[in-house]
């Protein structure tokens, strides 16, 4: 039974669909609601959906869509991989290294797409991270989840928030793009994503941090209100903001609502301590009758990085380090990148090898070294890479600047 993959159009979504459901599915009334989310999705478009089969029959599908991601300050193409599954009874059917089940025939399939694309990064949300290193993907995303009781949360002037009418979308759209371009492995989001959202938005409420009405937005922040262990708390979807005074106005925004709501879910970077922003300082180590925030860091995209040479030469550095370094990168389908790295004057540039290697690790670890989430001398102390400390201190430079952090999700 040969498979066979498929990029399909507009004529074949509702196969798509079906095939997504026979993967992720859990009973028949679920079939609807992937039909709705496929066509409402404003990222893909035709020859992005992929379809493995067997006998003409759907076994499988992935969605390969088209995204800019800005690294430090550099805009590169990147493959979002989306929706890889096999459908339920087409499970575990690998027959070993020559015969790969269906969820990995589709990735290498995606890996093939994305090179032929000329994707830089091919990045993804997965649903377990071990599966996906297999393909050469690495963790640079790191979260923390906080839920902070409003009574610990700072208290000041927000005179400039208010809710989102239809006439901030420019202006909001333009502050997430300023957003994006500062941080590092974030994802540009379109007017026609930001369209999308129209539907789902009636499910929570949306603030802006607009002071004039002609003028900038500095942030913007999507909640919605839930009820857990008897009270009622915010869970905020998405918070954007341009600068640390931005992000202090939406705290004292929310620090508002006390008598409302006894507590807010908010994610955020893994490299911001906001613990310091608030009244209570304190992570307890122990049970205490104060009140306090709590936090739970979790790990969310990963990557792999597909031409070496174009993400290293997009990136904007700081200009006092200088030096040469030469890596190898050992490629999950067996084979080895050679790289010459010159750093000088706050860029990098990449040619041909030349001379012994100084720094070497497979590429799920050079991924997170080249978006700067694991410094190349940290990744020598753990024994994830191989070479000497001089070469590690001076790759040590990509991780100078903000932790990788996407506002998208796919």
């Amino acid at each position: 039974m040969a498979m066979t993959f498929r990029c399909v159009g507009a004529d074949e979504l509702d196969r798509v669909a079906d095939t997504r459901f026979l993967c992720y599915g859990g009973a028949e009334r679920d079939r609807a609601r992937f039909h709705e989310r496929l066509r409402n999705d404003a990222r893909a478009k035709p020859g992005d959906y992929l379809l493995a089969e067997v006998d003409g029959r759907a076994v499988g599908t992935a969605t390969s869509l088209s995204l800019k991601m800005w690294v430090r300050g550099g805009a590169i193409p990147c493959q979002g991989v989306a929706w890889v599954g096999a459908i339920k009874t087409f499970r575990r059917r690998g027959g070993g290294e020559g015969s790969p089940g269906v969820a990995s025939a589709v990735m290498h399939e995606m890996l093939r797409m994305a090179r032929e694309r000329g994707d830089v990064v091919t990045a993804l949300m997965p649903f377990r991270g071990s599966y996906y290193e297999h393909f050469g993907y690495s963790l640079v995303e790191r979260r923390n989840e906080w839920t902070i009781p409003l009574s610990v949360l700072p208290a000041g002037p927000f005179d400039g928030v208010r809710f989102y009418e239809p006439a901030d979308f420019t202006a909001r759209a333009e502050c997430l793009r300023r957003v994006n371009q500062r941080g590092q492995s974030d994802i540009e989001r379109t007017d026609d994503v930001w369209r999308s959202f129209a539907t789902p938005a009636l499910d929570g409420l949306e603030v802006v941090d607009r002071p004039s009405p002609d003028g900038p937005v500095h942030g913007s922040m999507f909640f919605t209100q839930q009820h857990e262990n008897g009270k009622d708390i915010l869970r905020v979807v998405e918070a954007v903001y341009e600068d640390l005074p931005a992000l202090r106005r939406q705290l004292y925004f929310l620090a508002s609502l006390k008598d409302q709501y006894s507590a807010v879910k908010i994610a955020l970077p893994g490299d911001l301590r906001l613990n310091w922003l608030l009244k209570e300082t304190q992570l307890p180590h122990r049970p205490v009758n104060h009140a306090f925030a709590t936090v739970n860091p979790i790990t969310r995209m990963q990557l792999r990085v597909l031409n070496h040479a174009k993400f290293l030469e997009a990136l904007h550095l700081p200009g006092d380090v200088t030096g040469s370094v030469t890596v190898a990168v050992h490629e999950s389908e067996g084979s080895v990148s050679r790289l010459r790295i010159d750093i000088e004057g706050g860029r990098a540039s990449v040619g041909a090898r030349d001379g012994a290697t100084e720094f070497e690790c497979p590429d799920r670890v050079w991924a997170a070294v080249a978006t700067g989430d694991l410094p190349a001398t940290e990744a020598l102390r753990l024994g994830l890479a191989t070479g000497d400390m001089r070469a590690a201190g001076v790759l040590d430079v990509l991780s100078r600047g903000p932790a990788p952090w996407s506002n998208e999700y796919f």
